[in-house]
């Protein structure tokens, strides 16, 4: 039996005052200095990550550029025949009907008919007697048309940010198949990618679904089952018939989209602007090419109905829109490292990315350093207490192994 301490059989050295025990735990520093080693690790590489995929988009791109070697030159074995073909070629694009792009649908057209269109449309804007704009939202009555532009085009025109305003989901719209459906029926609980445009445009809302479809091909989530996406048209005019041809359109050119899963809507003149003001798309009726006016853009919205986020532009980073996603869904997409990415990150509208939050990311540092401080102060103070309470650990020799 181990004699008491402090017995007369036994005597027991005195620790000398003022000075601390050598002994250190070294497996208690070991494994809470490899947790904060890990902790840093993971802080840089989720750092690494978000600088990689906005940052610096570009940098590998322009690093192979750099690394590239040069081709041969090509010398020109008769500088006039090829000036000649190139002037030919030149007159030739110049004077022909032809896309220059199919999947966004840009088309160029002669310059002879281009001049001819701009000179009527000049001399209609100097003639003093050209027709008026009509009403905004609304087409000229009798078919009549007027190539004088609409009093305040511009002002009249806009897309406005009214986050946190909640879309009337009662409004009924009509589906492709010509049956009525209203928003709450569309949502299900997901949140949606809002497109406002119509199927008869020439120019922005063709290239805007183009852009969605290809985030939405490259985004990782899928349309239909963990997002929705719905196009209304703004024109009353358009039937189910032109949805379900535009719907089968965008399907033909983009078949990686999901397009199927879409919603493609046309509906009543109350309904369209009793949507179009709640999201804040205003537009405008231009008689002189029988066209609507109007901004480009998307909207994503709630489970709930309410308006999440704002993204313009006809163009949309698949990231972006992901991430735009799993925010709008509350946590319910995505996955831990998006939901990381939100919280270093925030929207940046001027352009149309994520940008990496600094004041965030040191908050969050400072968080983890905080928390690798008491986990350590917790660790020493469990062994010291052990010590005391346990009397063969406290009466062992300083540097003396058990």
């Amino acid at each position: 039996m181990r004699p008491r301490r402090g017995s007369l059989e036994t005597p027991v050295a005195e620790r000398p005052a003022g000075h601390e025990s050598s002994a250190v735990a070294v497996r208690d520093l070991l494994r809470i200095g490899a947790i904060i080693a890990v902790a840093v690790a993971a802080a840089v590489i989720t750092i690494g990550v978000a600088v990689n995929r906005w940052a610096a988009p570009q940098r590998y791109a322009v690093a192979a550029r750099r690394g590239a070697i040069p081709p041969a030159p090509r010398l020109q074995p008769d500088p006039h025949a090829d000036l000649v073909a190139l002037r030919a070629q030149k007159q030739a694009l110049l004077s022909k009907w032809a896309w220059t792009d199919t999947t966004r649908q840009f088309a160029r057209i002669p310059i002879e008919r281009a001049m001819e269109i701009y000179a009527r449309q000049h001399a209609a804007l100097a003639a003093p007697d050209a027709g008026t704009a009509t009403e905004a939202g609304a087409a000229p009555a009798g078919g009549e048309r007027s190539l004088r532009a609409p009093a305040h085009l511009l002002s009249q025109v806009s897309f406005d940010q009214r986050l946190g305003a909640s879309v009337p989901l009662s409004l009924a719209f009509r589906d492709v198949h010509g049956a009525d459906v209203r928003l709450q029926d569309l949502l299900q609980g997901r949140p949606t990618v809002l497109v406002l445009g119509y199927y008869g445009c020439a120019n922005l809302c063709g290239v805007v679904r183009t852009g969605v479809a290809h985030a939405v091909a490259r985004s990782g989530l899928t349309a239909g089952r963990q997002f929705n996406v719905v196009v209304t048209s703004i024109d009353p005019r358009e039937t189910p018939a032109a949805a379900l041809i535009a719907q089968q359109a965008d399907e033909l050119v983009h078949p990686d989209a999901d397009v199927a899963s879409w919603h493609y809507l046309t509906g009543a003149q109350a309904a369209i602007v009793a949507l179009s003001q709640a999201i804040g798309f205003s537009y405008l009726y231009d008689p002189r090419n029988a066209q609507y006016a109007h901004a480009a853009g998307i909207v994503l919205l709630t489970p709930q109905g309410t308006i999440a986020q704002y993204l313009f532009g006809v163009q949309f980073a698949p990231r972006t829109l992901r991430l735009a996603l799993v925010s709008a869904s509350r946590g319910h997409i995505g996955n831990v490292v998006d939901r990381l990415l939100l919280l270093c990150c925030d929207y940046d509208a001027s352009t149309g990315r994520y940008s990496l939050l600094i004041n965030r990311v040191m908050q969050v540092l400072g968080v983890l350093t905080a928390l690798a401080l008491c986990g350590l102060i917790v660790m020493l103070r469990r062994t010291e207490l052990g010590r005391r309470t346990d009397p063969q650990r406290r009466d062992e020799p300083p540097g003396s192994t058990p």
